[in-house]
């Protein structure tokens, strides 16, 4: 008989066949068993372990052993005659259907009940970046590296060395990283790893000093890695190099953090960090430098910035990371209104063409091209951007919240808004998600949920204005403009530069009827940013408060000639003035005069509306209005509000929860139905809509036919009324004697 034969009759095969069924259940019940009973992982690992020793001696039992009727017994001692190796055959056969039939059914419940999204469609990026955190087997912090210098003169460059870590971490894929901020928001505090590992959702730290010595032109780094759930050093190592080799020092740090952690470095983790740049001493000294102001985020640490990046570049014309850092440091003085959107992009978009041309993958990079083509309109292209810099880097946070306040700022409100909380569970501690989430849910009058994220802000930079900002923004978009003038004054106080916010108060004084108030604060705004778009709005608003008129059409008429940057909807608040001034003593022709230059679509003879149509309602309505006071008898009014009331709905989610009812009672107006133009009116009053509120009814050309109806007078009393009471408390919020 040969041996394979021999196996068969003595049921090796069918005795593998069930152990190894069995040893596949019994792993699938340890795997879902020991997370349930809080074992550590090793218990998984000896159960395999033993179930893999055990194999062979199964074997060589199945093959020494059988069973007879009186028991076990040695193989060479049964008469042949004798055995029942068939019976105990057809039972194995039994046993082994048995255990498939319950392997089957395991199987068949993991898959299509325990998880039933590898059923449905694709995830799209949405999900994938608020499902995508649990994917991680190993995660790090990286807390600031502490400045160990001789006059502790180099924090920039510790700093500075911890985000280039942090960036580096990034690149391995099976690695999860916590945010930069998050690690930030812990520097200088004495607080125990277990409690830090807590609060980042982390089980490993990566901790360490630098001791920068320039004189003999030499570093110092010690760096550790530390199990937060146990508090043991998995690696720790003293790196003293020459200052030159500060890039090889990362990425050996790099590595051995890897190989602490059990990560398996994949080539696609090697090309990462292949790509990160090394560059000569001097020119990343002065990168360093400029993180450090890009970071701080102010007027003068942007400008300071810039000129740290530029300096890096001068050195090292090839530097990818000065010229990303540098291409920030404009997009963000363009937020803060230091520079025009217009500067931005002309200075930024020769050098991101730069990158990409080296980088293309290169993630961070993607969202500045992003940023750049929404200030130019293009959200098309933006969008495409967005997805290529997150498709590279799912756990960008920087992109995920810029992307998420895109598609929120373009209708997809709740598709935003999780984009913006995905990058919160990556990066817990940023302020700038947290000002998002601040403000996204003010716009919607999620007061609880905005005041929460501002509270938020105010703990973990109590000097920051952001958070009193974002608390004023949610006070005011619930009606609440007493409290929102608090928190505008308390914002103010820690950025006394911010000359916009500073016009702002401005705007909410005269909101509720405080022209001295009113004044005192513009004075403040003009003496830093005098000509400047937003000054400019809150001097307009003031010119037309006092009704000298003369004054305001004339400051209107230059501003426009000017075309300076459009600023939180400056460019058409100065159309809609002008319109204003010229309406109100008859002349409509020269009232339409800008709108021309804004919309000439809407004067041709045959009307073919643009694909950015949206962008345009409030031009659309104001020419409807001015064409249909200067010729009742236009046809042209009719089709502009036919488009108008279709895309009714669509405004950006920042004027208000109310501005459908104040499009809808536009449209009423217009078409000379003035109890329906009321009715939606005090729909937005019931809405607590209360900012703007003087600019709408007595300030714009559109609603001038309802000034003698009774309905609209009521209004406008229960809206100074209610201004008054709002006055009297901001002067006791504010301490303002009068």
């Amino acid at each position: 008989m040969s041996f394979i034969n021999e196996l068969k009759r003595r049921n090796v095969f069918k005795v593998a066949a069930a152990y190894i069924i069995v040893g596949w259940l019994i792993m699938q019940a340890g795997e879902t068993l020991a997370p349930a009973l809080h074992l550590p992982e090793w218990v998984n690992s000896l159960l395999a372990f033993f179930l893999i020793l055990g194999f062979p001696l199964a074997m060589f039992f199945a093959w020494a052993f059988e069973m007879t009727p009186e028991g076990i017994k040695k193989e060479k001692d049964v008469d042949r005659s004798q055995s029942i190796t068939q019976v105990t055959g057809q039972k194995l056969n039994n046993v082994i259907i048995g255990i498939l039939v319950v392997a089957l059914a395991y199987f068949a419940i993991d898959k299509f009940v325990l998880q039933p999204q590898n059923i449905t469609e694709p995830p799209t990026l949405v999900e994938e970046a608020v499902t995508g955190q649990e994917s991680f087997e190993q995660s790090i912090a990286v807390l600031p590296f502490v400045d160990m210098s001789a006059n502790n003169d180099n924090e920039y460059f510790s700093d500075g060395l911890t985000e280039e870590l942090l960036s580096i971490l990034s690149n391995i894929k099976e690695l999860k990283v916590a945010g930069r901020t998050s690690s930030f928001a812990f520097k200088g505090k004495d607080e125990d790893l277990r409690s830090i590992g807590e609060k980042l959702n982390v089980v490993s730290i990566l901790e360490g000093s630098v001791r920068k010595d320039d004189k003999r032109n030499r570093v110092r780094i010690t760096a550790q890695l530390v199990n937060v759930e146990n508090g043991f050093h998995l690696w720790s190592e003293t790196y003293d190099r020459d200052l030159n080799d500060i890039f090889a020092i990362q990425d050996e740090i790099a590595h051995e953090v890897a190989r602490a952690l059990r990560i398996t470095l994949l080539g696609e983790d090697e090309a990462r960090l292949e790509q990160v740049k090394s560059t000569e001493i001097n020119a990343y000294d002065y990168y360093l430098k400029g993180l450090q102001g890009l970071n701080q985020s102010g007027y003068v640490s942007l400008d300071n910035s810039v000129t740290q990046f530029q300096q890096a570049l001068a050195l090292d014309p090839a530097y990818t990371p000065a010229k990303v850092g540098l291409i920030r440091a404009w997009t963000s003085m363009a937020n803060t209104g230091a520079i025009s959107q217009q500067q931005a992009v002309s200075r930024g978009l020769p050098l991101l063409e730069q990158v990409l041309a080296d980088q293309p993958d290169n993630s961070e990079a993607r969202v500045q091209m992003a940023t750049l083509r929404v200030y130019e309109g293009d959200n098309e292209t933006a969008e495409k951007e967005f997805i290529a810099a997150l498709d590279g880097d799912p756990r960008n946070t920087f992109g995920l919240k810029q992307y998420g306040r895109f598609l929120f700022n373009n209708g997809q409100i709740e598709k935003g808004m999780a984009l913006i909380q995905a990058a919160m569970e990556i990066d817990p501690y940023s302020t700038p998600v947290l000002w998002e989430q601040c403000q996204t849910n003010a716009y919607l009058q999620r007061v609880e949920a905005s005041l929460a994220a501002c509270e938020r802000i105010k703990e973990i930079e109590p000097e920051s204005p952001q958070g009193w900002y974002g608390w004023a923004v949610a006070h005011n978009f619930s009606g609440d403009l007493a409290h929102g003038v608090k928190g505008f004054s308390e914002a103010i106080k820690r950025d006394p530069g911010d000359f916009e916010m500073i016009a702002a108060m401005t705007q909410f004084w005269l909101i509720m009827g405080d022209a001295e108030q009113a004044e005192l604060w513009l004075n403040r705004a003009e003496a830093i940013g005098a000509g400047q778009p937003v000054p400019t709005i809150a001097r307009l608003m003031l010119l037309k408060y006092r009704e000298q008129h003369d004054l305001a059409r004339d400051l209107a008429e230059k501003a426009i000639a000017l075309n300076a940057d459009d600023r939180f909807g400056s460019q058409f608040s100065l159309r809609q003035t002008w319109a204003f001034e010229l309406a109100r003593v008859g002349d409509y022709q020269k009232a339409m005069e800008p709108f021309r230059q804004s919309i000439p679509w809407a004067f041709e003879t045959e009307l073919v509306l643009p694909q950015d149509v949206e962008n345009w309602l409030g031009d659309m309505i104001q020419v409807a209005a001015l064409l249909k006071l200067a010729d009742p008898t236009s046809q042209r009014p009719a089709q502009l509000l036919k488009t108008v009331e279709q895309l009714n709905g669509k405004q950006h989610p920042g004027w208000g929860i109310w501005a459908s009812d104040i499009t809808s009672a536009a449209i009423a107006t217009i078409r000379g139905e003035p109890e329906a133009a009321l009715q939606s009116l005090n729909n937005a009053w019931d809405k607590k809509w209360r900012l703007g509120w003087r600019r709408i009814l007595l300030e714009d050309a559109v609603f001038m036919p309802l000034r003698n109806e009774p309905g609209y007078q009521e209004l406008v009393t229960r809206f100074e009324a209610e201004m008054e009471r709002q006055r009297l408390i901001a002067y006791e919020l504010l301490e303002v004697e009068k």
